[in-house]
């Protein structure tokens, strides 16, 4: 739990501007009048796009794990 809380606060900025970008993609889903699992589904695809972005490796550790 100690670990957590550390990357929580060496990253506060990083994280506030994540949760502030998913909110703003659910909202703009939700606006459009999409239903709620949808609007999380847009909002997180964007996220996991970019996470893939920046770790290029990260598919394949996941299909290697899973296999």
């Amino acid at each position: 739990m100690r670990s957590a809380l550390d990357y929580v606060a060496a990253n506060a900025a990083d994280l506030a501007y994540g949760l502030a970008f998913f909110m703003v993609c659910y909202l703009i889903a939700r606006l459009l009048k999409v239903p709620p699992p949808v609007a999380l589904a847009f909002a997180v695809l964007p996220m996991v796009v970019l996470y893939w972005l920046q770790n290029p490796n990260a598919p394949a550790r996941l299909m290697a794990a899973l296999t």
